[in-house]
């Protein structure tokens, strides 16, 4: 086998597994190929080349989307273990090789604020600062910050104190209810009782249930696609899935493009004293790299209206 094929073979595998790994964990074709940037059938396709392969069905379909079959189960188990080893390696590389540049800077923070608020401001970084190289880590993973593997600072959320850290605030925690404006029954709900039998959209910080407590429907049920991810549910919301209580910043874009509208008339926000942060292992060195990313950070935040 010449040099050239076999590689093409190990890119095969690698993108087969890929698209395995993310149809088992969000449960669908369609959302693996969001998460990829690939169309659905690609996504489908690279499956079904490894079921052919292997000689079984790797998934099993529900009413709702796709689950693993019990021996596919193990398997994408053994596979996100052998990837996680994978990124370890790389993040142990990149960290190796920054440390011999005070410029080279490794940030860690969840893929919603990574895409929906960092990205669009980045070119905005290197255009004031090209000398400072910038890695986003997305991940809703916790990152060191000290020790193997560490970051150099993370943006999260959270409230204070942060033990054995350096923190900044930098953004409010505020959660807003948001929907497409396509959404069936958009424009008729004045109060949160109005909701209740419109699908509401979850994530992992269950803000539904905070939020009836809030303005007195305690108990109160409802029902509606939960996602591990607040990009997801932005996305599922965007199109037109049902309502999604999202912390502000991250659905102004959306917001800005029309993408997304506010749900109420009134604005019946989730109020918290979380917020997004930055944190450092140390207190900020003045006139380090880290300080002029913290600076920018700050810079890109309206004072006013704590967005930007």
């Amino acid at each position: 086998m010449k040099v050239t094929d076999a590689r093409r073979m190990t890119q095969a595998v690698h993108n087969q597994l890929i698209a395995f790994e993310a149809t088992a964990r969000l449960g669908s074709f369609r959302s693996a190929a969001d998460e990829l940037f690939v169309t659905q059938g690609a996504v489908a396709q690279q499956v079904r080349v490894m079921e052919e392969k292997l000689g079984m069905k790797l998934f099993t379909r529900l009413p709702r989307g796709l689950a693993p079959t019990p021996v596919a189960q193990d398997y994408v188990n053994r596979v996100r273990l052998a990837m996680g080893i994978i990124e370890e390696a790389t993040r142990v590389l990149l960290h190796t090789g920054s440390e011999n540049d005070p410029y080279r800077l490794t940030l860690s923070t969840t893929a919603a604020f990574a895409s929906r608020w960092l990205l669009p401001r980045l070119a905005r970084l290197t255009e004031q600062h090209p000398r400072i190289s910038i890695m986003i880590d997305a991940t809703d993973v916790t990152r060191p910050l000290k020790g193997p593997s560490s970051v150099d600072m993370a943006i999260r959320w959270g409230a204070p104190p942060f033990l054995d850290t350096a923190a900044r605030f930098l953004l409010p925690g505020r959660s807003i209810a948001v929907c497409s404006p396509t959404l069936s029954g958009y424009g008729g709900w004045q109060r949160p009782r109005d909701v209740l039998n419109v699908p509401l959209i979850s994530d992992t910080h269950n803000n539904w249930t905070r939020w009836f407590d809030a303005y007195g429907l305690p108990g109160a049920r409802f029902s509606g696609p939960s996602f591990s991810q607040a990009n997801l549910a932005l996305d599922a919301a965007e199109q037109g899935m049902g309502i999604a209580l999202i912390p502000e910043p991250l659905a102004t874009p959306s917001l800005k493009t029309g993408a997304l509208t506010r749900a109420f008339a009134g604005a019946y926000p989730l109020e918290t004293e979380h917020g997004f942060y930055v944190v450092t292992a140390e207190p900020i060195t003045p006139d380090s790299a880290i300080s002029t990313v913290v600076t920018w950070l700050l810079s890109e935040v309206d004072a006013r209206t704590g967005l930007k």
